[in-house]
């Protein structure tokens, strides 16, 4: 009777797994998640995970960039774009005790949107603030620890780690 259940059980998975129209892989874990992105007619699974950040290899095809390696951890997905603009900016000073300022080297307009996180990719501040040349960040609630600081604006972004005292 038991190896009926089992064949019968066998049967079974390998009926579900045939018959499935796709097999699509998803991560989930306290440090990252999968997105789907939908541009244009097409529907993009991207996977975040926090880890070592090495690359094996790249390839392009159809205006789609894809990584082989290990899946890397992007801070936060809006959408996926080949031609990054980088926003011409500098942070000082760097290592820091209490606070930074974040200067920019071109015109800012609209809303600048201020992120630093952690190692593991966890948001420990966030704040939207209107441009200007110079903008003064507060982050004295810090532990000492080395983080990653994103600024955007709606075209341009500007990455730096930071390291505090």
């Amino acid at each position: 009777m038991r190896i009926y259940h089992l064949v019968l059980l066998c049967c079974l998975f390998t009926i579900s797994t045939v018959t499935s129209q796709e097999i699509l892989r998803s991560t989930t874990s306290a440090s990252g998640a999968s997105s789907i992105i939908v541009q244009g007619d097409r529907e993009l699974v991207v996977q975040q995970s926090v880890g070592q950040s090495s690359v094996i290899g790249t390839f392009q095809t159809n205006a789609n960039y894809v990584r082989q390696g290990f899946i890397q951890p992007p801070i936060e997905i809006k959408s996926i774009n080949i031609d990054e603009s980088n926003l011409d900016a500098v942070v000082f000073p760097n290592p820091f005790s209490s606070a930074i300022t974040i200067s920019f080297n071109e015109p800012v307009e609209g809303t600048v949107s201020i992120y630093v996180y952690d190692l593991l990719g966890r948001t420990v501040y966030q704040k939207d603030v209107q441009a200007a040349e110079r903008i003064e960040v507060q982050l004295e609630e810090l532990s000492t620890a080395q983080y990653v600081l994103l600024v955007s604006t709606a075209t341009k972004q500007f990455k730096a780690n930071l390291l505090k005292n």
